[in-house]
């Protein structure tokens, strides 16, 4: 990427004149040049939700992990594959002006479960995989950043995207304040606990046989929507019911994947990577059962172990917690083990989640033999559920959470999933309701009364 450093410098409150100036010369700059260009100005520090919520039709992206960097897209500039060197392409060929300390242009994306999960209805348009450029990113942080993108030979209509700076400034300065009002939801369609027993069973047979470990199950309803259960409204009470958790959506035409996700596929910076392995469930009041659980404890350590196997050939030093530790969520409690370690040469995050996707935590042990019979079996298909989403940028550094407490919204129906390990002592009822536990994470924010 060829990048430039503004004229301007970045102390105290953002200009919108000097903000607004430096994105008129740089469109006048490109019109000779015509190359893919992203410029990134100084912006009002808001809620990522402001931008969005300003413009709900052209949402593209929102990406608000606890802890770094949150991120939200207005507008598509592009989409790419999936894959490093599409996405080093691309960065090589973009020139990206911006003050000195603005961050790194990302692109943002994901994946299908497993190819061909996301080819048929609800789930035309997210497809196998892509990575998108928002028109428009707003990032922010300690500081903010507004990012302009344009993808074409042409150059764009100048006076329409001030037109367009200008209204976003103004939404990043007086945010709309919304709390969204309870709806009524409705179940429509969903698999009863027969044929979730049947599935468990079969499972277990399979084990016994030898055939597989452990396969991850899932299943999904359907409700419909009444008017005031948009997608903008289910992220801003996920935000509120699960502030620990990673909201994220993608949308694609009227369509939205979203939710707000406990785990941590993977995370670059430089050669530094952190990963965990999460699995192991259980309500509130019911941990040390969990931690004592024979079942919880060899379910997890598969988790741990595939982890760490998938990594090993890039890492000079990986390193897992001795013992898993409890993460506490507003609806019910995970085993966790934090892994990290440090990479031999600078491995773009792609290759590294193409290397662990899918974990046994959510696919299965062995991972072909679990995630055949899923594909085989599961009758309307995961789409991106349980999937990685995520960023990366042209370093090759990025983050990938593990797509799960998610759904797909769209034409006034949303499609909730969970899913549950079987081993071979699973209880179907018990796995049922625990499944039943996860999915209350988005059918209470569809819900919005605290359900």
């Amino acid at each position: 990427m060829r990048s430039q450093s503004a004229a301007f410098a970045f102390e105290g409150a953002p200009s919108r004149d000097a903000s607004r100036r430096f994105l008129e010369q740089a469109l006048d700059g490109r019109a000779a040049q015509g190359a893919h260009l992203i410029v990134t100005v100084p912006a009002p520090v808001a809620r990522p939700d402001a931008l969005l919520r300003a413009f709900p039709r052209e949402a593209s992206i929102l990406w608000d992990p606890p802890q770094s960097a949150a991120c939200s897209g207005l507008g598509v500039a592009t989409t790419l594959a999936p894959d490093a060197q599409s996405i080093g392409e691309f960065f090589d060929g973009t020139e990206h002006l911006a003050h000195e300390s603005s961050p790194a242009p990302r692109v943002f994306g994901g994946a299908s479960f497993a190819p061909g999960a996301a080819r048929q209805p609800p789930w035309e348009g997210f497809g196998d995989g892509l990575m998108l450029l928002p028109t428009w990113t707003y990032q922010v942080n300690e500081r903010a950043s507004l990012s302009f993108a344009v993808c074409e030979s042409e150059s764009p209509d100048a006076r329409r995207v001030l037109e367009v700076f200008d209204a976003i400034w103004d939404s990043l300065e007086r945010p709309i304040g919304v709390i969204p009002p309870p709806v009524s939801v409705r179940r429509i369609d969903e698999a009863d606990r027969h044929t979730w027993s049947r599935q468990v069973d079969e499972i277990r047979r399979e084990i016994k046989k030898g055939s597989v470990d452990k396969i991850v199950a899932a299943r999904h309803c359907v409700v419909e929507l009444e008017t005031g259960a948009g997608s903008l409204d289910v992220l801003k009470r996920l935000e509120g019911r699960f502030p620990g958790c990673t909201r994220f959506a993608i949308w694609r035409g009227d369509a939205a994947f979203l939710g707000a996700t406990p785990e941590l596929l993977i995370s670059r910076s430089g050669l530094s990577v952190l990963s965990e392995a999460l699995a192991g469930s259980t309500a509130h009041g019911d941990a040390a059962r969990m931690m004592a659980s024979s079942k919880e404890r060899e379910e997890h350590k598969l988790v741990v172990q595939a982890i760490l196997r998938a990594l090993g050939p890039f890492c000079d030093s990986l390193r897992s917690a001795p013992e898993p530790r409890l993460r506490e969520l507003p609806n019910l409690l995970h085993m966790q083990t934090p892994i990290e370690g440090r990479l031999r040469e600078p491995t773009h995050v792609l290759a590294l989640v193409e290397a662990l996707h899918p974990t046994p935590a959510v696919g299965g042990v062995p991972t072909r033999e679990a995630v055949q019979w899923i594909v085989e079996r599961e009758a309307l298909g995961r789409g991106w559920y349980s999937a990685p989403v995520g960023w990366t940028d042209a370093e090759g550094d990025g983050e990938f959470v593990v797509a799960l407490r998610s759904g797909l919204l769209r034409d006034g129906k949303a499609w909730v999933y969970a899913g549950a390990g079987i081993m071979a002592d699973s209880d179907p009822d018990a796995e049922y309701a625990e499944t039943e536990l996860k999915m209350q994470a988005l059918l209470g924010a569809l819900h919005g009364d605290g359900r």
